[in-house]
């Protein structure tokens, strides 16, 4: 059976890496590429070993599948113009990776006869070369029409991705969750950093210290589950601790404080589910992290 023909517009290193995969595997096979800067198309081209260079939407030939891999605010206005411009979509799939927004961004094609689905896959895409060897054991979030669902399905499967549907109602705050969880955790070490840069700490002995252990407590999560692997001084009820940080960080660091205020009041919802502390504990912790 010969492998559907995927277009590609907005070829950064989501699109790139998903494609290369699905060529690799025999999957798909590369149709056109455009992307709004030329380089870039040029580079996905050869990144993913084919494809043809399109210098303009207009330009692209049909397809069995797209993949708009744009930023999500010309998402809308992409689907719109390729509605206009291009006849032929009974029966082809389309789909954009947006983690926010739904299918109904691609309305105009759906009105043309086309499936739409919007796939997101929870991995960070720094490095398409990476992501190559390590992608596999992802999950892809799949909302949309049955259709497009179905063969999405097959090829995110097909590359070892773990696939669940998500109803449209609840994008939003799924995407908060990946966010959250991958780009803040970024933010977080950093944060974490400046703190270690103000008390003494060399940059390269800090940034050892931080990702050994911000590493070894992910590492706790996945093999005890979160509650078990909460330890520190909300796990203790070490409230003479708690308060030496809140203050030290009063004096220094007031935005990293509102942080660790919020994050110390989810910390103590942990620790009363582990029931080593008593409520009293655990109601004094949680009036000294909402105390100003």
């Amino acid at each position: 059976m010969t492998p559907p023909y995927l277009n590609v517009v907005g070829t950064g290193k989501l699109a790139r890496t998903l494609v290369r995969l699905w060529v690799d595997r025999g999957l798909v096979q590369a149709g056109g590429f455009y992307n709004r800067t030329e380089a870039n198309t040029e580079a996905a081209i050869n990144f993913c070993g084919g494809g043809s260079f399109a210098r303009a939407l207009k330009s692209m030939s049909d397809a069995d599948i797209w993949l708009i891999g744009t930023p999500d605010d010309v998402i809308a206005d992409t689907a719109k113009t390729l509605a206009r411009i291009k006849e032929h979509w009974r029966g082809t799939v389309v789909f954009h990776a947006s983690g926010l927004h739904s299918s109904a961004l691609l309305s105009p094609l759906r009105d043309k006869g086309a499936f739409v689905a919007s796939a997101h896959p929870a991995h960070s895409f720094a490095r398409p070369e990476q992501s190559l060897a390590s992608y596999a054991g992802s999950t892809c979030t799949l909302e949309g029409d049955d259709e497009a669902i179905a063969r999405l399905r097959l090829l995110f499967e097909r590359i070892d991705s773990t696939v669940i549907t998500i109803p449209v109602a609840g994008k939003a705050l799924y995407h908060t969750a990946t966010v959250l969880a991958a780009n803040y955790l970024v933010a977080l070490q950093q944060a974490s950093l400046g703190l270690l840069d103000r008390a003494g700490l060399e940059i390269a002995a800090a940034t050892t210290l931080i990702q050994t252990l911000m590493s070894t407590a992910l590492t706790n999560t996945q093999n005890l589950g979160i509650t078990e692997a909460l330890t520190g001084p909300v796990a203790r009820g070490d409230l003479d601790t708690l308060n030496a940080h809140l203050q030290a960080l009063g004096s220094d660091s007031p935005g990293v404080l509102a942080l660790y205020r919020e994050l110390g009041k989810v910390a103590v919802t942990i620790a009363r589910d582990q029931a080593r502390l008593g409520e009293a504990q655990l109601a004094a912790m949680e009036d000294l992290f909402s105390h100003r």
